[in-house]
C-alpha cells in the first residue's frame, strides 16, 4: 500500500478546497462571518439544513451521536475545509452533529446564496462536487473498515492515515501532534475505547508507538502498515 492509499480518506481533513481558490474567493463573498468558542455545537443531527460552512481559523468534529451518548466521529477537520454541504444541497436533514473544538471562525453559506452564484458561475459547482467527493469517499472506506477489519487492523489503518495527513518527523518517529485522544481513537474507528486502549498498549508494547500526552508517535510506520496486509501480525 502506497502513501496516497492512506492519504485520500484520512478522518482528519486540513484542504477539501484543492486547486479552486478563486472559485473559494467567490463563494466566500457572498458569506456571513460567525466565531464559536470551543465546544460550541454548529448543528445538530436531524436538523433541517438552509446552509454549510467554511472553517477560516479553528477545528471541528462531524460526529454521529446516538441516544444512549455513545459517538462516532466521521471526522476532524481544521481550516480550509467544508462541512454541511451534503444535506444544504439536497435540502435534507443534517445526519452528524458538529461542535468546535478550540476557538473557530466559520463562514456561513445560505444554499440560495450559493446556488444564485453557480448560476453565474458555473465553476463554483466544480468546488463544491470535490468536498462532497472528499466525503463519499471518506464514509465509503470508513464503512469497510468497520465491516472488514478487526480491532488491531482499525487502530494500525487510522494511525497511520494520521501519520501521513498531520504527522511530524521527530527523533523518535512520526508524531501525531493533534491532541486525539484514545477516546477520539476509538470513535473514529467504530470501537470502544477499552478495545481502542488495549490495542494502543499492545502496539506500544511491540514498540511500533510510543504514547504521550495527547499525543502518539508512531516508530515503525511500515511494520505497523503491515498488520493490515496479514491475517495475524507478529
Amino acid at each position: 500500500m502506497d502513501e496516497a492509499y492512506f492519504y485520500r480518506d484520512s478522518p482528519y481533513v486540513i484542504d477539501n478546497v484543492g486547486r479552486y481558490k478563486d472559485e473559494l474567493e467567490l463563494l466566500l463573498s457572498i458569506a456571513t462571518i460567525k466565531r464559536y468558542g470551543p465546544g460550541e455545537i454548529v448543528y445538530m443531527q436531524g436538523e433541517r439544513s438552509k446552509c454549510f460552512y467554511f472553517i477560516n481559523k479553528g477545528k471541528a468534529k462531524l460526529s454521529i451521536l446516538k441516544e444512549d451518548g455513545s459517538e462516532k466521529i466521521i471526522a476532524i477537520q481544521e481550516n480550509n475545509t467544508f462541512f454541511g454541504e451534503s444535506a444544504a444541497f439536497d435540502r435534507y436533514h443534517n445526519f452528524s452533529t458538529v461542535t468546535t473544538l478550540e476557538e473557530s471562525e466559520l463562514y456561513v453559506i445560505t444554499i440560495d446564496s450559493a446556488e444564485r452564484l453557480i448560476q453565474q458561475h458555473p465553476s463554483v459547482a466544480f468546488l463544491i462536487i470535490t468536498t462532497i467527493a472528499r466525503k463519499v469517499r471518506l464514509l465509503g472506506l470508513q464503512i469497510e473498515n468497520i465491516s472488514f477489519f478487526d480491532a488491531q487492523k482499525r487502530i494500525a489503518h487510522i494511525l497511520v492515515k494520521l501519520s501521513y495527513q498531520v504527522g511530524q518527523d521527530t527523533h523518535e518517529g512520526i508524531t501525531i501532534r493533534k491532541n486525539i485522544t484514545h477516546e477520539d481513537i476509538a470513535s473514529l474507528t467504530g470501537l470502544s475505547r477499552v478495545t481502542a486502549t488495549n490495542t494502543l498498549n499492545r502496539f506500544e508494547k511491540l514498540k511500533l508507538i510510543k504514547k504521550g500526552r495527547k499525543m502518539i508517535t508512531i516508530i515503525d510506520r511500515d511494520r505497523l502498515a503491515s498488520f493490515l496486509d496479514e491475517d495475524t501480525a507478529t
